[in-house]
């Protein structure tokens, strides 16, 4: 039975960056992690490149039911000191689309080798394979841990994620004590997921990745429209645009709501635009097949469907396509319609939405409101963000104001 001063469960971004600097504010610290890696969530984000941040973090980029509170917190700890700590680490980084920041290397495990070498140079005690099995509170804090050890310590931190990707370690271990302690949890849902559709034609152009916009309606209203890279899938679709809107999703599923998404392949052309475009293409090739003359606007496999569609047999001259059955294919072009049967399951969203009511905790040390000597980090509570590091950036300011604040 050893006792310390700080105790923090996870071992993701947000309990890391506590550890860290509650260290360095000379306090004794003990890491717990179920996992036998660390840092085992930090490794498979940016498709194991590790997206550290964003340039652009603004609060429009967050989600959850207390903006000030996510202001707050983001404002303490900026994109610009989690990369100057980082720099200071010796992690160079490189900037890619939409201002997402990206290790120089390419690889996630730079970024967690780093994190690792500076647990150790700070004297944290880390221990992986550590399942908290039971935790109690009388004048301090008791741990069980699953070989029936104990850890006693003063002070504890959360950060043991929401409940998306549990193959990590995400179980939801945490709401569950958070409630156990009295503390309120907003309706936990899958964010950042894709889309299963009641189309099954998406089979046939599994693979095929566009560039464009996705649009959500609802009720027959605009919900939310993204922009980026949309996949075709044997289920739907997916892909950060796709992901973009499936928090949207959610509430629609949870009313028995009717939705159905938008695809633009070519957002920026109008409609009126993009006619022209073809007619004039139509005109200079007219003896082609008008399923060949379109290989240069969509991707091949995409055109039989946009043709189908709009009732036109795939071998038709492109001069024998009338006007009417041209503004047909434009129409089809710009507004793939697909319907929402679901949302993928949790073990392939990237977060969660929901989690410990941030009005119960204080902003500006993470500390419960209700429960001396508690506090939180990271996905845990509610809030989330957009893809595109915004939601590491969450973890490194909540986890940096925990252990700088303990």
């Amino acid at each position: 039975m050893i006792k310390y001063d700080v105790a923090i469960i996870g071992s993701g971004p947000a309990g890391i960056i506590a550890a860290i600097f509650a260290s360095k504010r000379g306090k004794s610290v003990i890491l717990l992690e179920k996992n036998d890696n660390l840092g085992r969530k930090i490794l498979a984000t940016g498709n194991g490149r590790c997206n550290i941040t964003n340039k652009n973090i603004c609060i429009s980029r967050y989600h959850g039911s207390n903006s000030d509170f996510i202001s707050k917190v983001l404002n303490s700890f900026t994109e610009k000191q989690i990369i100057d700590f980082f720099e200071s680490l010796g992690i160079f980084f490189k900037e890619e689309d939409n201002g997402r920041l990206f290790p120089r290397t390419n690889q996630a495990s730079s970024v967690v080798d780093a994190l690792h070498l500076e647990l150790k140079e700070n004297n944290i005690t880390v221990k992986l394979g550590s399942l908290v099995k039971r935790v109690d509170k009388d004048n301090g804090w008791t741990l069980k841990l699953d070989n029936d050890s104990i850890i006693l310590a003063d002070k504890l931190i959360l950060a043991t994620g929401g409940k998306a990707a549990p193959q990590f370690g995400s179980s939801g271990d945490g709401l569950f004590w958070a409630t156990k302690f009295g503390h309120k949890i907003i309706p936990t849902y899958p964010a950042l997921v894709p889309i299963e559709t009641n189309e099954t034609w998406v089979k046939d152009i599994q693979g095929i990745k566009l560039e464009g916009t996705i649009k959500l309606i609802a009720n027959g209203k605009d919900i939310v429209q993204k922009s980026g890279d949309i996949l075709f899938t044997h289920f739907g679709v997916s892909g950060p645009a796709v992901m973009g809107i499936s928090r949207e999703i959610s509430p629609c599923l949870k009313e028995n709501i009717p939705a159905e998404i938008i695809i633009d392949p070519i957002p920026e052309e109008t409609l009126k635009l993009l006619d022209q475009k073809i007619e004039n293409i139509f005109v200079l090739n007219g003896a082609k097949n008008v399923k060949n003359t379109l290989s240069g606007i969509i991707p091949l496999n995409l055109i039989p469907l946009i043709l189908k569609n709009a009732g036109i047999v795939s071998d038709k001259k492109a001069a024998q396509i009338s006007k009417k059955e041209r503004n047909l294919i434009v129409e089809n072009i710009k507004n793939i319609k697909l319907t929402v049967k679901r949302l993928r399951p949790l073990k392939e969203a990237q977060v969660t939405a929901g989690g410990v009511d941030t009005n119960e905790i204080d902003p500006l040390t993470m500390g419960s409101k209700i429960v001396p000597n508690l506090y939180f980090a990271g996905e845990i509570m509610d809030v989330d963000g957009d893809s595109g590091g915004f939601n590491l950036q969450w973890a490194w300011s909540s986890g940096y104001i925990a252990g700088n604040n303990i």
